[in-house]
């Protein structure tokens, strides 16, 4: 009951936005959120940083650039990720990535979506949502790292509905 007043007192103060998912059997789940507003609650400087940062090198090297470093960086993560990743089944492999995603700010979640017989990673935020709405690529390289651990093919959407950010891969078995 202390967590759900909580999160009532979250969304009276607009940090948090509620709905209710359908599960399989029984009554609908109450979801929770993040509003926009609740992103004063996560650093940004580093982002700006990184981003004054890509864009220098753009300046000085070319608009190729920063993509070539990207691509460097998440082949790097990938490598290195696919060593922390536990698992043997997809599910498994799943679960751990989320483990990993949520230490990192992702607000990261496994869900198994029973009408489509499908693997999913949900996320409600991410702290590179600015660099990758000024480097598109970011988009497809987080898709192809999702694939490299995951040992699947990944097909990854994004909502901004009223500000909120979610962010859907769906896991299909190779």
């Amino acid at each position: 009951m202390g967590v759900k007043q909580h999160c009532i007192s979250l969304e009276k103060d607009g940090y948090l936005d509620t709905w209710r998912r359908p599960k399989g059997m029984g009554r609908p789940e109450k979801a929770y959120r993040l509003t926009p507003r609740a992103q004063d609650f996560f650093p940004n400087e580093y982002t700006n940083f990184t981003c004054q940062i890509l864009d220098s090198i753009a300046a000085v090297h070319g608009p190729a650039a920063p993509e070539k470093i990207l691509y460097q960086i998440y082949q790097k993560q990938s490598t290195a990720l696919r060593t922390q990743i536990d698992g043997t089944t997809l599910e498994e492999r799943a679960r751990s990535l989320v483990g990993h995603r949520d230490r990192e700010s992702y607000m990261s979640e496994y869900y198994f979506n029973p009408d489509i017989s499908q693997h999913q990673i949900i996320e409600y935020h991410s702290p590179m949502i600015e660099i990758a709405d000024r480097y598109p690529l970011v988009r497809d390289l987080e898709e192809k790292l999702f694939e490299n651990v995951l040992q699947a093919r990944v097909i990854r959407t994004e909502e901004r509905i009223s500000g909120l950010y979610k962010c859907i891969f769906a896991l299909f078995p190779v």
